[in-house]
């Protein structure tokens, strides 16, 4: 009987209660534009992997390394065009510098690749402002972006995805329902559910880019269904009663129970993530069994009021909806009854033993334009303790002479390296314009060096 109470009680006052949803739901938009994004997908990383513990050890021991990278490229830049982009690159603010040769490692048939380096990591505000002004800068121009603060201040799925994604689910049900209005009628109740649980995020301390920008389309595409069970129900009560407002109540209240045992086992399932060792699983599965959580609200508070309002047009938006029969598919599954669950064991043994020969893809460069026109170079990090000191050395020779290396920079090869003359000199040769020294003056100080004569100026 409480039950009934509850139910009854939304449906009469069903107005009043999309009213306030509507505004919660607009608040909660304005507050998810204060939601800290976290774009460091390494912070997710176990504490155990080495990785994040290299990374950590950085930060802590090396926290003036803080700098980040954009490579941007054009199309079809002139001689011309190519040296004042060069200038107008290093005159944005913030720019730390611009790298750029004329040679084919920063120019390749139509296009022409600028390094733009930042004194901030790829996440900072710094960062982002450079990137918004560059994109605006080149609007007109054929321009591609990647690097570390690209990554960072890109969206992780484009707007035309979701859109596409959205318009998809929206042709589906509108083939599949019984009046041209319910689909919209879905949507709208969820989004309310959507701008909810993106406000809410706002009792977490971060929650990571990936989540935000998916977890909208995943939010829809897991509760629609709740709607599609409430409005079946509704349009079978609305046979049997010709008052709508009692058909509803009716609808609600014997719904109720079917609708939310189906929510809990996707929120349970959802929550399962959480148990993942790599954390981002854990910020997904909070946020999206949140997201579940509301939407099931708002198709039981919002949605009722919705289907009462347009209860006339969608009996004048009446059609055949698309009957497919399943007979035949259930005759041949209940023959295979028997077959069947032997079959899937036999698959899933089969799955799980070849699973360990599925390669790993860290990055995604088949959809990073730059990547594929210029040679992308990765950079690794090697943290070390002292002690180390020689064993390091040795490996730095040796990555050295690997084909696959282009070049390798430690402490072993550099400042403790012992060079001869000619050694000393080649090597800040191929450091390029930047570096270079007079000839002589290494001469003497060769000289000064092999004389002991330790108080020459």
């Amino acid at each position: 009987m409480k039950m009934r109470k509850i139910t009854d009680f939304i449906v009469e006052h069903r107005y009043a209660i999309l009213v306030i949803f509507i505004i919660l739901s607009g608040v909660a938009l304005y507050v998810s534009t204060k939601v800290n994004i976290n774009y460091d997908i390494a912070e997710y990383l176990p504490e155990t992997s080495e990785t994040r513990m290299g990374m950590d050890i950085m930060n802590d021991k090396f926290p003036e390394l803080e700098e980040s990278s954009l490579n941007i490229m054009f199309k079809g830049l002139s001689e011309e065009e190519k040296n004042k982009t060069l200038e107008e690159l290093k005159t944005i603010k913030n720019v730390a510098s611009v790298d750029y040769e004329t040679n084919e490692d920063y120019n390749k048939d139509e296009y022409t690749l600028y390094v733009v380096n930042v004194d901030a990591v790829s996440d900072s505000k710094m960062a982002e402002e450079i990137f918004n002004t560059l994109k605006e800068k080149y609007k007109d121009k054929e321009v591609y972006y990647s690097g570390s603060i690209a990554n960072a201040n890109q969206e992780v799925l484009n707007i035309w995805v979701i859109l596409l994604a959205v318009g998809a689910a929206m042709i589906i049900l509108i083939i599949m329902c019984e009046s041209y209005v319910e689909p919209f009628l879905f949507l709208f109740s969820i989004l309310l559910g959507v701008g909810l649980n993106k406000g809410t995020n706002i009792m977490f301390e971060t929650v990571s880019n990936i989540t935000n920008s998916i977890v909208a389309i995943l939010q829809m595409a897991l509760s629609m269904d709740y709607s599609i069970m409430l409005m079946n129900r509704y349009s079978q009560e609305r046979e049997k009663e010709k008052n709508k407002v009692k058909a509803m109540k009716n609808a609600l209240y014997n719904a109720f129970l079917s609708i939310s045992s189906s929510s809990v086992t996707t929120i349970v399932g959802l929550l399962a993530l959480v148990f993942m060792s790599f954390t981002i699983g854990r910020d997904l599965g909070f946020v999206l069994a949140k997201g579940v959580l509301f939407s099931l609200i708002c198709i039981f508070t919002c949605l009722p009021g919705l289907i009462v309002m347009c209860d006339g047009l969608i009996n004048k938006t009446k059609k055949k909806s698309l009957n497919i029969k399943l007979d035949l598919l259930g005759k041949y599954s209940y023959k295979m009854r028997y077959v069947m669950p032997v079959i899937f064991i036999a698959l899933f043994i089969g799955s799980f033993i070849i699973k360990g020969s599925l390669s790993i893809e860290y990055t995604g460069s088949e959809n990073d334009k730059v990547g594929t026109v210029f040679k992308e170079n990765n950079q690794m990090a090697l943290i070390y303790k002292n002690d180390y000191e020689e064993s390091v050395s040795k490996l730095c020779k040796k990555l050295e002479d690997d084909e696959n290396i282009s070049s390798v920079l430690c402490y072993g090869n550099t400042i403790n390296e012992a060079l001869t003359y000619d050694e000393l000199n080649k090597k800040l040769s191929d450091l390029g314009v930047d570096t270079s020294i007079d000839e002589y003056l290494l001469k003497i100080i060769y000289y000064n060096y092999y004389n002991k004569k330790n108080n020459v100026t």
